[in-house]
């Protein structure tokens, strides 16, 4: 019965792993950090969709754009020079608020992977972890397993020992009875 045992703490008996991991997941504290997790992700996705109005805005300014310079072109006028240095101007400016919308968000998505990334490389991996809590408890359900069937083999023992017991308080009696019975004829 011991060398199961000693065999089932081998197996997986040492929570000293679990438990090393445990400090930098409960540092991380995914329950506290998801709020923050879903904040983001909901401003990305909003600014995301920001992005495509805005390209689609674009993709009109340069087509007016260059219907500006097709016009520019045939009439040659002072009229559509003016007319197309404002179109310009403005699809120019567009162009460069997009660029500054999107150098913003890629910070944002930059910085939030970053902090993201360094407080999960603390962490164990916890699939490791998990697997090696699985072992503990099949080693652990090994133990029980066998402690109950030592139980069940030490009561099958002590209710052999009864009856015997019984039996030869039984035989004493009669003995004891005999004995008297012979006695008393003698």
């Amino acid at each position: 019965m011991t060398s199961t045992s000693n065999n089932n703490n081998n197996k997986g008996g040492d929570l000293s792993p679990i438990q090393s991991a445990l400090l930098p997941w409960s540092t991380f504290n995914l329950t506290d950090r998801r709020p923050h997790l879903d904040n983001t992700a909901q401003s990305l996705l909003e600014a995301k969709e920001t992005s495509l109005k805005a390209r689609k805005q674009l993709g009109d300014l340069t087509k007016n754009l260059k219907r500006a310079v097709k016009v520019c072109e045939t009439e040659k006028s002072e009229e559509s020079v003016k007319s197309l240095a404002v179109s310009c101007k403005g699809t120019i400016k567009r162009y460069q608020e997009e660029i500054d919308s999107l150098t913003r968000r890629c910070k944002t998505a930059e910085g939030s992977f970053v902090q993201l990334y360094h407080s999960l490389h603390e962490c164990a991996d916890p699939s490791v972890l998990i697997s090696e809590a699985l072992l503990l408890i099949e080693g652990r359900d090994g133990q029980i397993h066998n402690l109950l069937s030592a139980m069940e083999g030490l009561h099958d023992e002590l209710e052999n020992a009864r009856e015997e017991k019984e039996r030869l308080e039984s035989d004493l009696e009669e003995s004891a009875r005999e004995l008297k019975d012979a006695l008393k004829d003698g």
